[in-house]
């Protein structure tokens, strides 16, 4: 214990009382990081694994960050293919991103990403149709971050009514565009034989 307190050796003690403190600080640091790995292990674990890098779920009334302002996200539309053989459904793929400079939260509930099929001016189908008491998915989405949302066509018709027994939609073109709390993609343009 004594050598501890009074370093013994050829320097002056107080070289032995900087490397001591240096090792301290080295040690410090060093749990300071493994107790930061563990954390961003643990939030990965525990995460949703639909949530992309930067794309948290929030609970309901969480508080915290506005929701996005419209001018703040960017939304683009896909799909899996360009041409849908007789008894194949097209998959839209739609893609949110926060282009703020701030996190925001995003509701992106099957009630609130919609994606609408189109023959010319007539409206074929929207994924929002019948769609009743839809539970929210309520995002963190930090600045850059974006969400993508799959959305399944099942090659039918469909109107905001919830009509049964309307026609099938018939081979030809097709065009889609999606809609995100009022932003739109661009439209895209899809075939079924």
């Amino acid at each position: 214990m004594s050598t501890v307190l009074r370093p013994v050796g050829p320097r002056r003690p107080e070289v032995y009382w900087v490397r001591r403190l240096v090792v301290l600080g080295v040690v410090a640091v060093l749990v300071v990081l493994l107790a930061w790995a563990v954390r961003a292990v643990g939030s990965a674990v525990a995460g949703d694994p639909a949530a992309p890098d930067g794309a948290e779920p929030l609970a309901a009334g969480d508080g915290g960050p506005s929701p996005c302002a419209r001018d703040a996200l960017d939304v683009t539309l896909e799909a899996d293919g360009r041409t849908y053989d007789d008894g194949t459904a097209p998959l839209f793929g739609v893609t949110v991103r926060n282009a703020g400079e701030g996190a925001c939260t995003l509701d992106v509930g099957s009630n609130r990403v919609t994606v609408t099929v189109t023959s010319g001016t007539d409206r074929i189908w929207a994924s929002t149709d019948c769609v009743r008491d839809a539970p929210e998915r309520l995002l963190l989405l930090s600045p850059g971050s974006q969400e993508r949302v799959e959305v399944p066509w099942p090659r039918d018709r469909s109107d905001e009514g919830c009509t049964a027994g309307l026609p099938e939609p018939r081979p030809g073109t097709y065009t889609a565009i999606a809609d995100v709390v009022g932003v739109e993609s661009g439209r895209i343009v899809l075939e079924l034989r």
